[in-house]
């Protein structure tokens, strides 16, 4: 199965062919789990230049586990934008916010 169509990847490609470079380095994109490597990705050659997320993907992957709807790779937001050559302000994780995070994606994995 191809899933390469996460909310998040999503927004950041729409965002990227509607607004202005200079528009997007201001925007914030704001999710409940720090985005995947690819959606990262997405977000840095958007150029958003803020992102923040409630849930870390280390945790989401161990609620998870070896579930064939979510094989991430052990990669994060962190390395991803760190590896760039534009800056991309990262906020997150919110350890106050873990619970409410955890119970919502308890249901759905």
């Amino acid at each position: 199965m191809w899933s390469n169509s996460c909310s998040e990847a999503n927004v950041a490609r729409a965002a990227a062919q509607q607004y202005d470079p200079t528009f997007l380095e201001r925007c914030t994109l704001v999710t409940s789990v720090e985005p995947c490597c690819m959606c990262a990705g997405a977000c840095y050659w958007a150029g958003i230049g803020t992102v923040v997320y409630g849930l870390s993907e280390r945790r989401l992957a161990e609620l998870t586990g070896d579930n064939p709807e979510n094989l991430t790779l052990d990669l994060s937001c962190h390395q991803v934008f760190a590896a760039g050559r534009r800056h991309v302000a990262i906020r997150g994780p919110f350890p106050e916010l873990e619970e409410e995070i955890v119970t919502d994606h308890k249901d759905f994995w």
